[in-house]
């Protein structure tokens, strides 16, 4: 005999018990706790189960459907035996009347489509919190790139100097351009210098570097006399300097050119020990074209190299934003051929004339 023989209709679980024939839905609780195959286990669907499955299967006209009703979810009674009694809904124009609202999520609700309803909730209150993570993102990485941009853009600015004409007062008060008695441009060191004075301390056939530098804010030539005994090089230049960010002060031209100007000065008190510069004997210079706008230093040097000695002369003037460096040298005692001797006195004597001459081509 199989395991449901004696129980034709209804299968053998935790209610069934040979001497209980009690209709299916009749529920978990008719069943006596002494008379359960499994008393200690609770009920495998809720004890509103059967009535929910009951309400759902009603079809509104007053009759149970049996078997298991179409789109409902629940379960159809047990062969011959009847749905429990239930009361037809009830509306405004009776058990005919149209169907009433579902009822509330409370204890007649089926718990899976509960669940569900939870968790579409939840998904969809994720992908909202997702969306707006992404647009604060986007709108930080947004407002961080604009401001770079503006912080590279006036870093350039200031570096560059704008290129203005007129004094321009910006960030923090920071001059931008050129102001008053400022210099863009300054003249052509080759004709700067007379042929009269070239003559003076570079006696004989001269050679000057070609091509020379004239760029407009800048100009550099050099002359060199190679006439043994006698060698010596003369090397001028001139720079004007622009409005930088980066400078002291309020960042104008001069204050550029002061700064340029202090480190000529320590460079040759205190060179670096690869720069391959002895150091220099510094003196502070006076009586230069300019006025008080003007100031100078002379640093004279005395290179060896490979058993070749040279004397170097170098006086270096600021006026406003333009700063002018002369070089002077001379070999005093060469490794090869018959050189020397040469005058430190007179290297700096030529130096500080050129260096006053060339000043006042550019003093306004």
């Amino acid at each position: 005999m199989s395991q449901h023989g004696s129980f034709p209709g209804r299968p053998r679980g935790r209610r069934a018990r040979p001497d209980n024939d009690v209709p299916e839905w009749a529920g978990y609780d008719a069943v006596p706790q002494d008379q359960r195959e499994f008393p200690d286990l609770e009920p495998i669907r809720g004890r509103d189960a059967r009535a929910r499955d009951a309400r759902d299967a009603w079809d509104g006209r007053g009759q149970a459907q049996g078997g298991y009703p179409p789109n409902t979810p629940g379960q159809a009674p047990w062969q011959n035996q009847p749905w429990p009694p239930q009361t037809p809904p009830q509306g405004p124009q009776g058990p005919q009347g149209p169907p009433q609202s579902p009822p509330d999520a409370g204890a007649d609700a089926d718990p899976m489509e509960a669940f569900s309803e939870r968790w579409r909730r939840r998904g969809s209150e994720s992908r909202n919190d997702r969306r707006a993570d992404r647009r604060k993102r986007r709108r930080m990485l947004i407002a961080g790139g604009g401001a770079a941009v503006v912080v590279i853009a006036v870093a350039v600015y200031f570096v560059t100097g704008g290129g203005g004409n007129s004094a321009n007062l910006g960030l923090n008060n920071l001059v931008t351009t050129f102001l008053p008695g400022e210099l863009q441009q300054v003249p052509n060191t080759c004709t700067s210098v007379p042929a009269g004075m070239l003559g003076q301390y570079l006696p004989g056939q001269r050679k000057t570097a070609a091509p020379p530098l004239n760029t407009g804010a800048n100009s550099q030539c050099t002359w060199t006399l190679d006439k043994p005994p006698v060698y010596r090089v003369l090397e001028v230049n001139m720079q004007a300097y622009s409005p930088s960010g980066l400078a002291s002060g309020d960042g104008s031209a001069t204050f550029a050119a002061e700064d340029a100007y202090a480190e000529f000065e320590n460079a040759k008190q205190q060179p670096g020990p690869n720069s391959g510069q002895p150091k220099a004997t510094v003196t502070d210079l006076s009586a230069m074209p300019g006025g008080n706008q003007t100031v100078a230093f002379q640093a004279a040097q005395v290179f060896s190299v490979n058993g070749a000695t040279t004397d170097v002369a170098t006086v270096v003037v600021r006026y406003r934003n333009v700063i002018v460096t002369v070089v002077m040298n001379g070999l005093d005692h060469a490794n090869k051929g018959n050189y020397g001797p040469a005058s430190p006195d007179l290297l700096s004597s030529a130096a500080q004339t050129v260096a006053r001459q060339v000043t006042s081509a550019i003093v306004r």
